[in-house]
C-alpha cells in the first residue's frame, strides 16, 4: 500500500505547509499543474491543468488522486471514480498533449468534504512517486451548514425527569421500592413496599418554609410528619423519604435511587 501511505505523508506534510507558511496550495515537486473551480459541493466544477514534461507526451499516463481521510479515489476518464485498494491505480489516461486538462463537472462532493486533490504524471504510478512529479491543485469544499433543527418545546414539568421507580434502603440496610411523581409544588409517592412506614403513600406540598439549595423538600405538619427531599441533579441517592408518627416516636429515614 505504497501509494496509500505516500498520500497519506503528503497531507500531513501540506498541513505542515499551509500552518507555517500560509501557503494556499503548497506544492511537492516543481512541476506545472493548477486548477479552478466553481460551484456548490452539491454540483462542483473543477478544471485541473498540468504541463508534463515533454519526454512523457505520447507515453506517460496522467493521475488524478483524492485524499480523504485514509480513502483514496483515483479517477478514470472512461471509469468514473475508483477506491483504491492496492496494486497499481488506474490512470486517468494516456498524456497526447503538451498541456493537459482533466474537467470534471457536476460533482457531489458532499461525502468527500475537505478532501485534497492532486494530479500527477508518469510513465506508471512508481515513477510519479519516485521523482515527485505530483502536486496538491485543490481542497474540496465544504458541505453547507445543515438546517438547524428546530427548539423543542420548553417542557412544562421540569421536575418530570425524576418522576418513576426508586430502590430505597434505611441505616440498618432494610430496602423496599417505591414509585414517585414530582412538580414544583407538590409530590406524590407510593411507599406502600417501605414496610415500616405506616401510611401507604404521600401526597405533599413544597415546603416553604424548608429550603435548601439544590434541593426541593416536601413535607406535612402536624404529626404524622412526612419527609421528601429532592436532590435536583439527580445522580446516585437522589431522594430522601422520612416518617415520624409522634414526639416520641423514632424517626424513620430512607436513602433512595432511581431505578
Amino acid at each position: 500500500m505504497l501509494l496509500t501511505r505516500t498520500f497519506k505523508q503528503i497531507a500531513a506534510a501540506a498541513a505542515i505547509v499551509v500552518a507555517s507558511l500560509g501557503a494556499a496550495s503548497p506544492a511537492f515537486a516543481d512541476i506545472t499543474a493548477s486548477a479552478t473551480s466553481s460551484g456548490s459541493s452539491s454540483a462542483y466544477t473543477l478544471v485541473a491543468r498540468i504541463t508534463p514534461e515533454a519526454q512523457y507526451l505520447g507515453r506517460g499516463k496522467l493521475y488524478f488522486v483524492i485524499l480523504h481521510g485514509s480513502q483514496i479515489y483515483v479517477l478514470s476518464e472512461t471509469r468514473g471514480f475508483i477506491p483504491y485498494t492496492g496494486g497499481e491505480p488506474a490512470a486517468y489516461r494516456t498524456i497526447t498533449q503538451a498541456t493537459e486538462t482533466i474537467t470534471v463537472q457536476g460533482w457531489n462532493t458532499t461525502a468527500q468534504a475537505g478532501a485534497s486533490v492532486f494530479v500527477g504524471f508518469g510513465t506508471d504510478v512508481m515513477d510519479m512517486i519516485n521523482n515527485g512529479r505530483f502536486k496538491q491543485v485543490a481542497t474540496l469544499p465544504q458541505a453547507p451548514a445543515p438546517t438547524p433543527t428546530p427548539t423543542p418545546p420548553v417542557v412544562t414539568n421540569p421536575y418530570a425527569v425524576h418522576n418513576g421507580s426508586y430502590v430505597c434502603y434505611d441505616e440498618y440496610g432494610r430496602s423496599g421500592s417505591i414509585t414517585a411523581s414530582f412538580t414544583a409544588s407538590a409530590t406524590t409517592i407510593d411507599v406502600t413496599r417501605l414496610s415500616n412506614i405506616p401510611v401507604y403513600s404521600y401526597s405533599l406540598p413544597a415546603s416553604t418554609i424548608l429550603q435548601e439549595p439544590g434541593y426541593r423538600i416536601y413535607h406535612s405538619t402536624p404529626y404524622p410528619l412526612k419527609l421528601v427531599m429532592l436532590k435536583l441533579s439527580g445522580g446516585s441517592y437522589s431522594l430522601a423519604v422520612g416518617y415520624q408518627g409522634s414526639t416520641y416516636s423514632s424517626e424513620i429515614m430512607y436513602a433512595c435511587t432511581k431505578l
